[in-house]
């Protein structure tokens, strides 16, 4: 059985504006609809992986942010979501990365 998180996390009862890119719905310690949002599932048998996943992002994140500055490309294109198991672009993101100086 699969959860289809992508319908579940674009929906209007439990998101304002579901399809724009708004982080700040999150950073209020109040939790109104604590099983609306389910990157990893809920419960007791929810994934084991989950502590492991956000460590792994939050270092690699980190040290891409401590040795470059993340930049718009010079030509925006709007990403062709694909909902499947993962949530995927077809046509990529594109940054530019720059490498930062150290004085």
């Amino acid at each position: 059985m699969i959860l289809f998180t992508y319908g579940a996390h674009r929906n209007p009862k439990y998101f304002k504006d579901p399809g724009k890119f708004d982080p700040s719905r999150f950073e209020s310690n109040e939790i109104t609809k604590p099983f609306a949002y389910l990157p990893f599932s809920a419960g007791p048998r929810n994934c084991i992986g989950q502590k492991f996943a956000l460590l792994e992002m939050k270092s690699t994140i980190s040290r891409i942010l401590r040795h470059f500055e993340i930049l718009a490309p010079h030509e925006l294109k709007e990403p062709i979501l694909a909902a499947e198991v993962v949530l995927t672009s077809v046509n990529g993101i594109n940054v530019v990365l720059k490498k930062r100086k150290w004085t």
